[in-house]
């Protein structure tokens, strides 16, 4: 990592290469990492230890933002701490219970009235004035995201080569948990997504993304909200947040989840047998985290909201198959 300035770039520097060693990718915490690199080379640049002034003024809330976001910004400078002082390095570790309880999001169900006119605005995208190809990139990139359930930084960075287009598979590199994993186009999905890669690949013969922006790369996260956006005002009639749970892209996972448990539902399915292959399908490393969804479709038949509660492994049987 280049850019480190403050007395502490060697230990930063040394905890990145550890983390990297693993092959976890690291990459927002990095982000974080250099930002306070930058804070305490301002603030006192000649400062070769972590000091509980440097430390908690990381720590400090910021105005309008989230204890998520939060968590999520000290979290690598304690590990930073932890690090040094296992080096036998002075180091102040941000104590444990800051910023506070982790609040996890109740996500947006959206309604299948609320989809179709998500998917609608998409189509309705119009040619970019600045030679941006969104307009053949936004109805894509958002129904892959809901027709497999990736989450939205999936999609994203996708590679070209990650999308088998002459047997339908897309292998997801190192998500979440850091495993990759192989997902299956559905036919009619498969056939979308090959007009799409005729259409745009004239523009970019030699691009690394599968949806690539103006010199070829990948999108920014950034810049997917702000499309998502765009849809939730375009679609008729818009779409608005509601109190407690705003849309996000990341709800259109959710969408993909809980209408396959609804799926099973309605057919008679046995969700217990399948629910293993889910995990699979999403990557997840632990089932526990799947059976949250049961807790989210609106329409679950009575059994399947007595099943969210209960032990997976003494409910878990075996299963030959399973259809998504």
């Amino acid at each position: 990592m280049t850019g480190l300035v403050s007395g502490l770039a060697t230990h930063i520097q040394s905890l990145l290469q550890v983390k990297h060693a693993l092959g976890l990718p690291y990459t927002t915490s990095q982000r974080h990492l250099h930002d306070f690199d930058a804070m305490c080379a301002a603030a006192d640049p000649g400062q070769t230890t972590l000091t509980r002034e440097m430390a908690m003024k990381w720590a400090a809330g910021r105005p309008g933002e989230h204890v998520n976001g939060q968590m999520r910004r000290i979290t690598p400078v304690r590990q930073l701490a932890k690090h040094m002082t296992g080096l036998g390095v002075d180091a102040y570790v941000i104590p444990q219970g800051i910023p506070g309880k982790q609040i996890r999001y109740r996500p947006h169900l959206y309604t299948r009235s609320q989809l179709r006119a998500i998917f609608d605005a998409a189509d309705r995208i119009t040619e970019s004035p600045y030679g941006a190809l969104r307009h053949l990139i936004i109805p894509v990139m958002f129904r892959m995201i809901y027709c497999l359930g990736l989450r939205p930084g999936e999609a994203r960075q996708l590679h070209r080569n990650d999308v088998d287009l002459a047997h339908g598979t897309i292998h997801i590199r190192e998500s979440k948990g850091h495993k990759d994993r192989l997902v299956f186009l559905s036919p009619d999905l498969h056939d979308y997504c090959r007009r799409y890669d005729t259409a745009i690949s004239p523009h970019h013969r030699d691009r690394v993304a599968f949806f690539p922006n103006r010199t070829g790369g990948f999108y920014s996260r950034s810049t997917i909200d702000h499309w998502f956006s765009e849809l939730l005002d375009g679609a008729d009639p818009p779409i608005t947040a509601s109190p407690g749970s705003p849309p996000r892209v990341y709800d259109l996972r959710h969408a993909h989840v809980v209408e396959v448990i609804n799926r099973w539902a309605r057919a008679g399915r046995d969700p217990e047998a399948l629910v293993i292959y889910l995990s699979l399908h999403l990557g997840h490393t632990n089932p526990d985290d799947t059976w949250y969804y049961f807790h989210l479709a609106p329409d679950f038949h009575p059994d399947l909201r007595r099943l969210a509660n209960t032990d997976l492994e003494t409910t878990l049987p075996e299963a030959s198959h399973a259809v998504l």
